[in-house]
C-alpha cells in the first residue's frame, strides 16, 4: 500500500515534468538549430530567448480572462508603435496631473472589513493552478471541486487510497482533519493492541466525538470501511443503534491495517500552486485600477465584531508614546490580515507590469517573475521604490510582508546603462498582446 501511495504521486509529477517539456524534437534537429542561431546573431543585437512552458501558459490564460470580459467588437490592438505612442501621451498626462500618480495605489483599513469593494478591480480574483492534475487556471473553490472529482475517478478501484486522498485534501479545515486523523489512528491502534477485546472492534455512530470529529470530515468513514469496518446494528440500552463493527476474521489482517494508518498519517496532499493573473496595463488603466478584490483579505465574523473595539483601541493607542519596536508590532498585526500581495512593475517605457503574489513569498520570486517577463533575460536589472530606496541581494530572501510591500505596491524597473527602447519593448511578444 504504501509503494502504491508512493507510485501514484511519483506518476504524476512525472507526468507534470512530461506536459512542461514541451514538444519533442529529431536528434538531427541539434545542428540545424545551432545553425540558426549563430546566423541570427549576426544580423540581430539581441538574441530572442524563447518564454517558459510556463511563461506561455500563463499568458495564454490571462489573454483568455481578457477575451471574456471584453465589452468592445474591434481587434485587439498590439501594434508596438501605437502601445507605445499612447503610452508616451499617457505619461505626459500623468505627469501634468499629480492627482494622478499610480504609486499612490494602497487599500485602506476601511477596506478591509468591507465585503463591497467600490470602484473598478485592480485584478478580477485570486486563481490557482494544480500541475499535478491539469493546466487549468480557475479559482481556488473550482480547484477544490476538480479536485475531489479527480480523486474519485482515478482510485475507484482502490478505496482505500480514495479515502486516504480525500481525507488529506477535500476538508478546508486543517486542524479539523488532524483531529480526525488521530482519532482513526486510535481506532486502529486499539484494535490492534487489543485484538482480544470486543469492545475496541465496535464504534457507535451517535458517538459524541465520533459525530464530531470523523461524520463531518469527507473519507473518514470510508477509510475505516476501507480497513475491514462494516455497519451493522446492534442493541445498545436497550434499543437498536447503527455501530462500526471490526468482524473477528479481520483481525488475520492487522499487519495491513497498520500499513494503512502509516499511510494515513504520511500521505502527501495535492498542492495549488498561486497563479500570477498577470496583467500589463497603460498608465490610465493602472491609475483607475485601485481596489483590491475581498480574496485578499483574511477577515473572520470575531474580527468584524471586533471593529468597534479596535478603533476604540486605536484611539487610545495614539495617546501612548511608543518605541520602534512597539510601532513595527502594531505594523504587522495590520499586515496580518492579507493573504495575497499585487505587485506592479512599471518599466521606463510606461507600461505596468501586475502579478499576484503570497505574502510570505519572498523578494526573490518577484525578481523571477519579472525575469521570465522581460524581452532579454540575461540583462541584469533591478527594483526600486518610488521614494529612491532600491531593494539589493541582502533582501532577497526575506518576505513581502517583512519588506513592507503588503498589500499592494508599485517598483520601478532599471537597468544601467538603460535599454534603447525604440528596436524592442521591455517586454516579451507574448505579454505585450495583454495590453487593451
Amino acid at each position: 500500500m504504501s509503494d502504491k501511495l508512493k507510485k501514484f504521486f511519483q506518476k504524476k509529477k512525472a507526468d507534470v515534468k512530461f506536459k512542461r517539456a514541451g514538444p519533442g524534437h529529431r536528434l538531427d534537429e541539434g545542428t540545424a538549430a545551432a545553425k540558426t542561431v549563430a546566423k541570427q546573431g549576426e544580423t540581430s543585437r539581441v538574441c530572442r530567448i524563447e518564454p517558459t512552458d510556463e511563461a506561455k501558459q500563463a499568458a495564454a490564460a490571462a489573454l483568455a480572462r481578457f477575451e471574456s470580459k471584453k465589452t468592445t467588437t474591434g481587434p485587439l490592438n498590439i501594434s508596438l508603435a501605437a502601445i507605445k505612442s499612447r503610452a508616451r501621451k499617457e505619461l505626459e498626462a500623468e505627469r501634468k496631473n499629480v492627482n494622478q500618480n499610480i504609486n499612490t495605489f494602497t487599500c485602506s483599513e476601511e477596506e478591509n472589513t468591507s465585503v463591497e469593494v467600490p470602484g473598478p478591480l485592480a485584478t478580477s480574483g485570486i486563481f490557482f493552478q494544480c500541475p499535478m492534475i491539469g493546466l487549468e487556471v480557475l479559482p481556488q473553490e473550482e480547484w477544490h471541486i476538480k479536485i475531489e472529482e479527480f480523486i474519485k475517478e482515478q482510485m475507484k478501484d482502490d478505496p482505500i487510497l480514495q479515502s486516504i486522498l480525500l481525507i488529506q485534501n477535500c476538508n478546508h479545515n486543517r486542524s479539523k482533519v488532524e483531529e480526525c486523523i488521530k482519532l482513526l489512528v486510535t481506532y486502529a491502534e486499539n484494535i490492534i493492541r487489543n485484538k482480544d477485546e470486543e469492545k475496541y472492534r465496535k464504534i457507535r455512530l451517535t458517538n459524541k466525538t465520533f459525530v464530531e470529529k470523523v461524520l463531518p470530515i469527507k473519507g473518514a468513514i470510508e477509510f475505516l470501511e476501507s480497513i475491514g469496518f462494516v455497519k451493522k446494528k446492534l442493541m445498545y440500552q436497550e434499543q437498536e443503534e447503527d455501530f462500526l463493527i471490526f468482524p473477528e476474521e479481520c483481525l488475520d489482517n492487522l499487519a495491513s491495517v497498520q500499513t494503512t494508518v502509516d499511510d494515513l498519517q504520511s500521505a502527501e496532499r495535492i498542492q495549488l500552486v498561486l497563479d500570477r493573473n498577470v496583467q500589463v496595463l497603460l498608465p490610465s488603466q493602472a491609475s483607475t485600477k485601485v481596489s483590491l478584490p475581498p480574496e485578499f483579505f483574511i477577515v473572520s465574523t470575531a474580527e468584524i465584531k471586533a471593529e468597534y473595539q479596535k478603533r476604540t483601541e486605536k484611539l487610545e493607542s495614539e495617546m501612548i508614546l511608543k518605541t520602534k519596536n512597539m510601532r513595527m508590532k502594531e505594523q504587522n498585526r495590520y499586515k496580518s490580515n492579507y493573504k495575497y500581495c499585487l505587485i506592479r512593475v512599471k518599466f521606463p517605457d510606461c507600461l505596468i507590469l501586475q502579478g499576484t503574489f503570497g505574502v510570505n513569498e519572498h523578494l526573490s520570486d518577484v525578481l523571477e517573475f519579472v525575469k521570465e517577463s522581460v524581452f532579454d533575460e540575461q540583462r541584469p536589472f533591478k527594483l526600486r521604490l518610488s521614494s529612491g530606496s532600491t531593494f539589493d541581494n541582502e533582501h532577497e530572501n526575506m518576505t513581502l510582508s517583512e519588506l513592507n510591500l503588503v498589500p499592494t505596491t508599485v517598483l520601478l524597473f532599471t537597468n544601467d546603462p538603460p535599454e534603447n527602447n525604440e528596436e524592442h519593448p521591455y517586454l516579451k511578444d507574448e505579454l505585450m498582446a495583454l495590453v487593451q
